[in-house]
């Protein structure tokens, strides 16, 4: 039996990984200062990633790292918090390490956040340490977020000339389930949704499933993270489509809160 150390575990994606991992026979160890969900073969270490003796607890007994946890609002602290753990992982079992990371990097680099990531995957890749990187384009959880801080009732303002191909974040979960459990894989292909939408458009169709009859507005927001997105720097034409379309997706989650 496999023994995955996980981080993030009480985020949207893992969350959503850690039931697959079980699912498959594996035992999950996850870090987080607050415990989650519990499960047989699963095991909550209480513990901040900026703590080196907790990481060290964190890692004893596991063999594969999957690390997913992120903190975009705070510039250095997902390279600061790679960096930890890559030091701690070279006294520990771990024979594999898992990087979640993000669609398009290279074409991004206006924004801070993925300017990390990329130097993120690059010390994991000179790091000597068997790993799989495994990219996606946006999850249609955090897409829906977004659109919702930006709506005001029926009305949304957007930016204008930003294209995004979200992917549901569950058929990334599985891919990492299955991914983790193999051998590594170093780079692998990227993850996205079936259909790419203008953001205009995934704000229309966001307002539409929750009842309103839209008016989306196209400003040009001088935000650094929209600025990044311009020029489908975003979209990847070569990477994997995966799970449901954005409208299919709103679809679902209207239909289970219907259920409720």
């Amino acid at each position: 039996m496999k023994t995955v150390l996980i981080t993030g575990g009480t985020g949207s994606l893992g969350q959503q990984v850690i039931p697959h991992l079980l699912a498959q026979g594996a035992a999950v160890q996850a870090i987080a200062r607050r415990p989650g969900l519990e499960a047989p073969r699963l095991t909550w270490i209480p513990g901040d990633l900026r703590d080196p003796s907790a990481v060290k607890r964190a890692l004893s007994g596991a063999e594969t790292l999957l690390h997913l946890a992120t903190q975009p609002l705070h510039a250095t602290a997902d390279l600061d918090v790679a960096q930890g753990l890559l030091k701690a992982i070279r006294d520990s079992e771990i024979r594999h390490v898992v990087y979640m990371s993000i669609t398009g990097l290279e074409r991004m680099q206006g924004a801070a956040y993925y300017r990390e990531k990329l130097e993120i995957e690059r010390r994991i890749e000179d790091s000597g340490l068997p790993f799989t990187i495994q990219r996606s384009t946006q999850f249609h959880e955090f897409v829906a977020q977004l659109v919702q801080r930006m709506s005001f009732g029926r009305i949304s303002l957007v930016p204008t000339g930003v294209t995004l191909q979200p992917v549901e974040a569950n058929a990334v979960a599985r891919q990492l389930t299955r991914l983790t459990l193999e051998q590594p894989a170093r780079r692998v292909q990227d993850l996205t949704g079936p259909q790419p939408f203008t953001l205009d458009q995934l704000a229309r169709f966001w307002q539409i499933h929750q009842g309103h009859r839209p008016t989306v507005l196209r400003l040009p927001l001088p935000v650094p993270l929209f600025q990044a997105w311009q020029h489908r720097a975003a979209v990847e034409d070569s990477a994997l489509p995966v799970g449901l379309d954005w409208v299919s997706w709103l679809a679902l989650q209207s239909a289970r809160a219907r259920a409720r």
